[in-house]
């Protein structure tokens, strides 16, 4: 973990600084971000490994309260799918994730990508989003796993799609009911602060996850690496951004993975940002 921190450099001091350097480098995009939303499967490549992702284009255009914009695949999905696929992530390279690795993924959407590019690494991936997604997300994970595509089984890694609602479910008791009471190594989110509304109960979430290890870390009276929270977007909104960072920046120290750290996706990755929290 210390290694892995000491890459990232200083941490970000000042929310309006680093939303006017991002916002300042002309790559923000004006549209949405999905990949192809009319599509009823799209193809992907990570690596060596292609997917099929099926997904909902008639649920994408209903009318369902509390949004459905999970049931399309977001470029960002696929710009942290790659960079957690590289051979050269920093995640495995400094310790932080191996084979014995729990991760929890915030509005995981329809596409499971990164839990099947990260099943084959690690011990365990909870994939959460509202209800209505879970189906479909679940569909596409047993679809992509290493084991159904080659038919044999690879990973030994357990793969959980549960319903998480940000505002409503209580956090400790989702925990504790998913055999969680001790907290996870990384907590992962792509593109799930897109309006202002969000943020608050986006960053409550994240934050209630990491306080579970350290409480278990001061009831048993030993030291646990903290919880690492990665969040990744595109940019569009930059007041949307700024606050979702001011308010961000109140719970974790927050830093900004370098064109460097993110390697081969750094030039592929124009027009889209990853942070890294670490609760205070």
């Amino acid at each position: 973990m210390d290694g892995f921190l000491a890459l990232l450099g200083p941490g970000i001091e000042d929310a309006a600084e680093e939303t006017f350097t991002l916002f300042s480098q002309d790559h923000a995009s004006q549209d949405l971000g999905m990949l192809d939303p009319s599509a009823v499967t799209v193809d992907i490549t990570i690596g060596t490994r292609d997917f099929t992702i099926s997904q909902s284009p008639g649920l994408l255009q209903s009318n369902r309260e509390g949004g459905t914009t999970g049931a399309a695949v977001w470029r960002t999905s696929i710009f942290l799918a790659k960079w957690l696929g590289s051979a050269q992530c920093p995640l495995f390279e400094q310790g932080v994730l191996g084979k014995g690795s729990t991760v929890l993924e915030l509005g995981s959407g329809i596409s499971g990508l990164t839990a099947s590019v990260l099943a084959s690494k690690i011990t365990r991936f909870i994939a959460t989003d509202q209800a209505y997604a879970l189906k479909l997300l679940r569909q596409n994970i047993d679809t992509n796993l290493p084991s159904a595509r080659k038919k044999t089984t690879v990973s030994s890694c357990r793969v959980d799609t549960l319903p998480l609602d940000w505002e409503q479910d209580d956090v400790p008791s989702f925990l504790s009911s998913h055999d969680l009471s001790t907290g996870v190594e990384v907590v992962l989110a792509s593109d799930c602060v897109y309006n202002y509304a969000l943020i608050e109960p986006f960053v409550n979430v994240c934050a209630e996850i990491c306080q579970t290890r350290q409480h278990a870390e001061q009831a048993e009276q030993r030291a646990e690496r903290p919880t690492l929270c990665i969040i990744a977007q595109q940019l569009r909104q930059p007041d949307v951004f700024e606050q979702w960072l001011e308010e961000f920046m109140r719970k974790f120290r927050v830093w900004r993975l370098s064109e460097e750290l993110l390697g081969g996706e750094a030039d592929r990755g124009k027009g889209f940002c990853m942070h890294v929290g670490v609760l205070r």
